[in-house]
């Protein structure tokens, strides 16, 4: 009996999509890097898959707390899952990235909550992770142990 392998995953940047979209990203990217701010290929690429209306290669700029909550919680892993991709590691950082790039151009819509508001739920959302990773790290959040009893003699 012979199990069938997966298929391997592709990456997220390399589905296809709409020019205007790949050069979105493509400004996007290059504004990061050049302002010194963390960007993935493929977690800006879920981003902008997922805020687009694909047939016309426009991007929705209208952005809420809600909005990001859906995007980080179930939009972008729904969308990887049916694009046959991994979901990416780095998408919270890159999606603070891509906010910022969009408030620094003066990009979001006149309905879109405050950038401050959008920040602060990303820092809900990384911190949940952060936390409990830094735990694990500190000393005091270990399992305390009692040091072993020897025998003086």
């Amino acid at each position: 009996m012979s199990i069938a392998a997966a298929p391997p995953l592709r990456r997220a940047h390399a589905v296809p999509t709409h020019l205007g979209l790949r050069r979105h990203r493509r400004d996007v990217a290059r504004w990061a890097l050049a302002h010194g701010h963390p960007v993935d290929r493929d977690a800006l690429a879920v981003v902008v898959a997922v805020r687009s209306s694909m047939g016309d290669g426009t991007v929705s700029l209208r952005w809420t707390s809600d909005d990001v909550r859906s995007l980080l919680w179930a939009s972008a892993g729904g969308w990887c899952l049916a694009h046959g991709v991994r979901l990416p590691s780095g998408l919270t950082a890159t999606l603070a990235t891509y906010l910022r790039y969009l408030s620094a151009h003066r990009l979001f819509s006149t309905d879109s909550e405050p950038m401050t508001v959008l920040r602060r739920t990303l820092a809900e959302h990384d911190g949940d992770s952060s936390r409990q990773a830094s735990r694990a790290r500190h000393p005091a959040g270990a399992r305390r142990r009692l040091a072993p009893v020897l025998p003086i003699a």
